[in-house]
């Protein structure tokens, strides 16, 4: 995140003028050492963030997806239940008449 110190300008956080910044490779601007880590911080909890909405957004399309694995099988037993009432059906009604 910070390396080398850079010239005396301000403290993007504090405004300070300071003789000892570190810049943010993620967002080019100046810390001095006590507000780089908050600064630090700031992007760690924006990093969760990221990753929990990934792990969200993962979990629905696995649930998506299991879903459409599983509704042609469903389907499946929709039309075997049909077909084989109406195979019971004819074989009752063929030997009703019989």
């Amino acid at each position: 995140m910070a390396t080398a110190t850079i010239n005396s300008k301000q403290c993007f956080i504090c405004k300070k003028e300071k003789s000892n910044l570190y810049p943010c490779e993620g967002c080019s601007e100046k810390f001095c050492p006590q507000d780089l880590p908050k600064h630090h911080q700031e992007h760690v909890l924006e990093l969760e963030k990221i990753v929990t909405d990934c792990d969200t957004f993962q979990q629905s399309i696995s649930e998506q997806q299991q879903d459409l694995n599983h509704r042609p099988l469903i389907q499946q037993v929709n039309k075997w239940e049909r077909d084989s009432i109406m195979k019971i059906q004819q074989t009752a009604e063929d030997c009703r008449q019989r």
